[in-house]
């Protein structure tokens, strides 16, 4: 018998003691042999190490080799667009190295669109001299004639919630009533993300499953990106956009996962929606969203220091007051607002977590949200959580394997 970390596990491997996450949930059972989907199993729910028959000590295959060369050429290009580089600092050190691998690993994986670039090149900013006062975003936040409209199943959900008195039943009734929405999640649950074992074939199995609170923020982050439809392609990749925001979901919640934290779902919606503000700037300020991005692209300033020079708010406090006008969680608000500084956030664990997943999805190129420059991850609060650096590789390549299938599940229909 032997403890073996998940990393390490093979397929055909026999666990030798049942497997449970880390709030005591059964996962898998002694004596099972050891499969592929067993694996995403492990990492989804945090699990970091298994007993196995045996000593457990085979050897690992060889890893991944790059030439010196590819590898030269693929930090010099990471160095451009991660300014906030610290090479005294293990966890910064450790963000490079993951960079590096994902630039060799795809190396066409760049993430400006043709479309953005064509963008731009027809929407150069102004000078200083002629550039005007900035214009106030929030102006579409006070206006409810133009502010995307939420479906009335949102409110329904958001009422349920808030209410004490509220069950499990009550809410699965609710959520039961939309076809669209209930479909939806049922897809999410049973997807590869969770990898549950069994079929969950029901809204109340779901939610006896992952918990009324969990499920309830899963079904409203689902209804808010019913909001933000209109954006024209010729503006921005839209798939790209929201490949990046489901990355850093995944990762978010997976790195809450490591950290042993309750209500992952919620952390899951904070980095799905951390850009929301950019999406109403693009939505209705199309021309100021693009300057800026120009602006940030050519003088590699970091995108919501360019915003400030176009608005008089970036997009995290443009987001965090959408999230104030729809009355979500204060969570949600603080965690957007403060996802680039989570050391003013009321809820510092969460956003850093948000922040840290949102600079592995920058500098692993997955999707693009606008950001030509690498956002720099906040070393310090990084720190006070006590996380292995280890579980960054790890996070990263979940992130990696699972934001194009989220992506089919959320937007099939869209």
């Amino acid at each position: 018998m032997g403890r073996i970390l998940v990393d390490d596990i093979k397929p055909g491997m026999v666990l030798d003691d049942d497997v449970r996450d880390f709030n005591g949930r059964f996962l898998l059972g002694k004596g099972l042999s050891v499969q592929e989907k067993h694996l995403r199993i492990f990492k989804i729910w945090g699990v970091s190490e298994v007993t196995v028959q045996g000593d457990g000590a085979e050897q690992d295959d060889e890893p991944e080799e790059f030439s010196r060369e590819e590898r030269r050429q693929a930090a010099s290009q990471i160095l451009e667009r991660f300014p906030h580089y610290d090479p005294q600092h293990k966890v910064s050190r450790k963000l490079l190295e993951i960079f590096i691998l994902w630039k060799c690993r795809y190396p066409g994986g760049f993430y400006t669109s043709d479309a953005w670039h064509e963008a731009l090149d027809n929407h150069t900013p102004p000078s200083e001299r002629n550039r005007g006062e900035p214009v106030d975003p929030s102006v579409i936040i006070r206006d409810e004639t133009r502010m995307p409209s939420l479906p009335d199943i949102f409110f329904q959900i958001q009422e349920a919630i808030q209410d004490p008195r509220t069950s499990a039943r009550h809410l699965a009734d609710i959520i039961s009533k939309d076809q669209g929405l209930t479909s939806r999640l049922l897809k999410l649950v049973n997807s590869a993300f969770y990898g549950f074992p069994s079929q969950i074939d029901t809204i109340s199995r779901a939610v006896a499953i992952l918990g009324t609170r969990q499920l309830s923020m899963l079904a409203m982050g689902v209804t808010v990106l019913s909001g933000f439809k209109s954006i024209s392609p010729d503006i921005i990749d839209m798939k790209g956009f929201w490949k990046h925001s489901l990355a850093c979901a995944i990762g978010a919640k997976t790195l809450a996962q490591y950290r042993h934290l309750s209500n992952t779902e919620s952390i899951f919606i904070c980095g799905l929606l951390h850009d929301i503000g950019r999406l109403l700037m693009l939505r209705y300020f199309p021309r100021e969203t693009l300057w800026s991005m120009h602006l940030a692209a050519t003088e590699k300033l970091e995108l919501a220091r360019a915003e400030k020079k176009f608005f008089r708010q970036d997009h995290a406090q443009l987001g965090a007051a959408i999230m104030k006008n729809w009355k979500l969680p204060l969570k949600l608000e603080q965690s957007i607002r403060h996802h680039n500084s989570p050391g003013k956030s009321s809820f510092p664990i969460e956003t850093t977590l948000v922040n840290m997943a949102n600079v592995l999805s920058s500098g692993c190129l997955m999707g693009f949200s606008g950001e030509y420059m690498i956002p720099a991850p906040d070393l310090e609060s990084w720190d006070a959580l006590n996380l292995d650096p280890a579980v960054l590789l790890q996070t990263a390549k979940l992130m990696q394997s699972q934001a194009d299938n989220l992506f089919q599940l959320f937007f099939d229909n869209k």
